[in-house]
This record gives C-alpha cells, sequence and structure tokens, in this order.
C-alpha cells in the first residue's frame, strides 16, 4: 500500500478480506508515522451523540494517528451519514476513517466525497475457489481435511472466509484433544454435537424420535445459543434429511440396513453412517417418515430457506417454529386452508 488515505470505504459481504486489508491499513499508517496507530471501532448506534468524530478531529492521546473503524454503515441512520459526509470533505489530517459495510453500495453522497482509489469491494469468493480455500487453510494449520468434509464444512458454515477460517481452528483444536490432524466428516458431526448443547443434530434427532413439544424445546434452546442462526440450522437439517433419503432410497432397492446405511449419500458424495447412536436415530425416523415424506421434507426445508432469508430477524423463530410444525405434524406437507378461510379471503371489508 503507497498511500494512506484519509477516509477508506470497505463494503461487500466478504468480512476475511476486509480483515486483511484493514491490517495493510493499519501497517501502511505504521510505516508512515513511525508508530502503531490509537484503534478505536465504533458501530452506528454508539456514536449517536458525536463520540467518534470527537476522536476523528482531536489529535491521538498515545500516537500520532487514530485509526477509527465505523462498522455496519448499512444500518446507520441519515443524521450519522449527514455527518460523516462532511467529516469526510474536510478530514483530519491526523487521523484514518475506515467505513465498512455488508452491502455492495454506499449512499450516493457518501460516494462522491471519498477518494475512488479508496474505495474496495469485497466479493464473496467463488464456489469454486472454496474447496481449494479450505484445504490451503487447513495445511497453513498444520491439519488436512478429506472432500466429502470440505463439502459438509461448506454446506453448514456461513459463505464467508473470516467464519470459515474461525471454524477450521476451533475443529482443529477440538481433535488437537484426541492427537487427529486429519478432519473428516464424521469429525465435523462429533465436533457439532460435543461442542455445543444443542445443534441441528439433535434437534433431527428429537425430530425422528421424539414429541413436537419436545422438538419445539429443543429448537428454542438451540435459537438461544446458535451463532449462525435459523439459515445454519435449516442447512444442517436440509444435509441430514438428504442422507436420510438416501438411505430410504437404498433401502427401496433391496439394500440391507447396513448396506443402506454405508452407502448414503448427500448431493453426489458418499456420507456412511459410522456411529453406533446415529444407526438407531436414522432407523426411528424412517420409521417416521417415508421416503416421498422425506422428498416433500427436503423441499419444504429449501423454501423455508428463502423465506428466513427474505423476512426479519425478529420473525426467525417463529418461522422456524412453522417449519418444524409442518415437518413433524405434516410431515413436510403444507396443511391446506380451511374453506371459511378462503371465501374471507375474497370478501371486501
Amino acid at each position: 500500500m503507497s498511500k494512506v488515505f484519509p477516509v477508506y470505504a470497505l463494503t461487500g459481504p466478504e468480512s476475511g478480506d476486509k480483515s486483511a486489508f484493514l491490517k495493510e491499513i493499519r501497517t501502511a499508517i505504521t510505516k508512515e508515522n513511525g508508530s502503531e496507530p490509537d484503534l478505536h471501532r465504533f458501530y452506528p448506534f454508539e456514536t449517536l451523540n458525536g463520540e467518534m468524530f470527537e476522536i476523528l478531529e482531536n489529535n491521538a492521546l498515545f500516537s500520532d494517528h487514530a485509526l477509527v473503524i465505523l462498522s455496519q454503515l448499512e444500518s446507520a441512520p441519515a443524521q450519522l451519514i449527514n455527518s460523516v459526509i462532511e467529516y469526510c470533505k474536510k478530514p483530519s489530517s491526523s487521523s484514518t476513517l475506515v467505513l465498512i459495510s455488508s452491502e455492495f453500495r454506499l449512499p450516493k453522497k457518501l460516494e462522491t466525497v471519498i477518494d475512488k482509489d479508496a474505495k474496495k469491494i469485497f466479493y464473496e469468493m467463488f464456489d469454486s475457489r472454496k474447496p481449494q480455500w479450505v484445504r490451503r487453510t487447513c495445511a497453513s494449520l498444520a491439519l488436512s481435511i478429506d472432500d466429502e468434509a470440505i463439502a459438509l464444512l461448506l454446506d453448514l458454515v456461513e459463505n464467508d472466509t473470516a467464519i470459515l477460517r474461525m471454524n477450521i481452528i476451533m475443529l482443529g483444536q477440538f481433535l488437537a484433544q484426541s492427537g487427529k490432524t486429519h478432519i473428516t466428516e464424521a469429525d465435523i458431526e462429533s465436533y457439532i454435537q460435543h461442542t455445543r448443547s444443542e445443534s441441528a443434530f439433535s434437534l433431527f434427532e428429537s425430530m425422528a424420535t421424539n414429541t413436537y413439544q419436545h422438538a419445539l424445546q429443543t429448537l428454542s434452546a438451540l435459537m438461544a445459543e446458535e451463532s449462525g442462526g435459523g439459515i445454519a440450522i435449516i442447512s444442517i437439517l436440509l444435509w441430514v434429511f438428504r442422507r436420510l433419503t438416501s438411505i430410504a432410497e437404498n433401502r427401496e432397492e433391496g439394500a440391507d440396513w447396513e448396506d443402506a446405511a454405508k452407502s448414503a449419500k448427500v448431493n453426489g458424495k458418499k456420507t456412511p453412517l459410522t456411529r453406533k447412536k446415529d444407526h438407531e436415530i436414522y432407523r426411528q425416523a424412517l420409521k417416521r417418515y417415508s421416503l416421498p415424506q422425506c422428498r416433500q421434507i427436503i423441499a419444504l426445508l429449501s423454501e423455508y430457506d428463502i423465506r428466513v432469508r427474505e423476512n426479519p430477524k425478529e420473525l426467525e423463530q417463529t418461522l422456524l417454529e412453522m417449519m418444524v410444525s409442518t415437518i413433524i405434524l405434516h410431515k413436510g406437507r403444507k396443511p391446506e386452508a380451511p374453506a371459511f378461510l378462503e371465501i374471507a379471503t375474497d370478501a371486501v371489508f
């Protein structure tokens, strides 16, 4: 980085590369000033009284330069955006402001007051690059990983290199307890099940072997601790029900239980059952859900994946409860509305 700008705008959904670029900015400031900058991070709700601008416009207390980061710019109110625009017109020479947004575009008026070379968009990684990236990251941590484990990891973890890297590090630490350095698909399942009191796998177990009420209680506990939220839960349930469907298809073709479980596939890749407990859970699941019903459930889960993404966060638990209800009580088939409701819909009030 040859030049340090007074204001940067880092936009787009990829936070891992943003973090790397922030380190470059900090290194460049240190090189230019001969000392580390004072680092301050703000969110829109923390700087409504102008605290951020006080730091930007005053010399840093313990260094020659202040590096101020304003995250989640997309949620900033108009008043704060206007204040940022005014600051960008006459920025301090002893401060660097970095604006971070998960959206691709800045508000139009703000766009015009930031140098074009100080604006950088961080796009999500292409699907074709993800497996190799996971492999390289594992290698940098002295870990190796199966193709099947890579596919499962990418299915279950949000498409962001920072989150992926964090999960790989924690997975490596989990395996280190038993002296392992090679990651398999079974290791990822075991990691999820052992590091959380509830997981989407335990939700599936509840939906396969327990009551509707118990499944809702499991979902409620899971939502209280699940970092990835509803999308992560649905991703795992989709993976599990696809595996269940594969076993059901193998059984329908005449395979005995052991062969059907050993030959299970998800998205064309082998995902055999290895734990004794899993064999019992999946047996119970196939007593509760037939093959056609498993296929209905997969379609339903795909639909709810879209609905959760499109609706506000406040509705997430309600949507997931509706999803679980439809799976357990109606085996994936959405119940038809009573005739009187259809009539009421057409009425004029």
